[in-house]
């Protein structure tokens, strides 16, 4: 139980990666408190998470995060008596369109809840980790913030905007103990990706993620747990890529002339084929 007797505040949890955060904190001891804005989806989530972890304790609470009073409240409900250990600011979307017709409405979208949204979390978080000798802050990015995604401007934009918050948060918190990190998940497998995307776009996804499969929500919260145990009390300022290889800059393929020095054979072995 590396995380028994902490206690966790998840944005978002309700569904796909905050779902997946929130189950690993419980299985790994913390006390957890899920937010995002529809009760029936938390109410349902924290259930779901009961059945998982019978022994775990995990409550529920409607925060919008562009309300700097539902954070206010989010966060002295997660910290108790005691103060809050762990924030997993996970909560973000996306606004597709091209840049030249983007009405400025997606734009102000994306930033607020992306950006302004996270950085409120994590001000109240932080102030609540201050008064209590420390704790750990995990954002939640994409490998979108240094990857182009065409069309997908907004949420690009902004996802690199929350990685340098976390770095500034970072310097700024360190003095007090608390430790700011973000993880930049690839292709996971979450509702919004199998109801909004065909299946030739998500096998199109899993081509190109070197481990060749989609990551799963939990897998995100293993490093959540790593970055919030005392593994990861020498980590802060990083963005982890927890996304299959898909964030390494592969240049060009010379297979075609490897195969003309060594033959089909050797090339067949070493890449896997029969």
């Amino acid at each position: 139980m590396r995380l028994a007797g902490k206690r966790a505040l998840v944005t978002g949890g309700g569904t796909g990666v905050g779902f997946g955060c929130a189950q690993r904190l419980l299985e790994h001891g913390a006390e957890v408190l899920i937010v995002g804005r529809r009760e029936d989806v938390l109410e349902e989530a924290a259930g779901r998470l009961k059945a998982i972890v019978p022994e775990g304790k995990v409550a529920f609470q409607v925060c919008d995060i562009v309300v700097e009073d539902d954070v206010i409240s989010a966060v002295a409900a997660a910290a108790g008596d005691n103060g809050l250990d762990i924030l997993v600011a996970n909560a973000g979307s996306g606004y597709p369109g091209p840049i030249l017709e983007a009405p400025v409405d997606a734009w102000q979208f994306c930033c607020e809840l992306n950006i302004v949204g996270t950085a409120t979390c994590i001000k109240h978080a932080g102030l609540s980790m201050k008064d209590h000798g420390g704790g750990s802050i995990v954002t939640i990015s994409s490998i979108g913030a240094t990857k182009v995604e065409k069309w997908m401007a907004p949420y690009s934009t902004t996802k690199a905007g929350l990685e340098m918050l976390t770095r500034c948060a970072a310097i700024e918190l360190a003095p007090f103990q608390i430790r700011v990190n973000c993880i930049a998940p690839g292709y996971i497998d979450t509702e919004s990706i199998s109801d909004n995307f065909s299946k030739e776009f998500i096998q199109d996804l899993v081509a190109e993620t070197p481990l060749g499969r989609a990551g799963q929500p939990q897998e995100v919260g293993d490093a959540v747990v790593y970055l919030s145990a005392d593994s990861g009390k020498w980590v802060t300022g990083q963005i982890l890529g927890v996304c299959g290889g898909m964030m390494i800059p592969e240049g060009q393929d010379f297979e075609e002339l490897n195969r003309m020095m060594y033959g089909d054979e050797l090339m067949d072995s070493v890449i896997g084929k029969k």
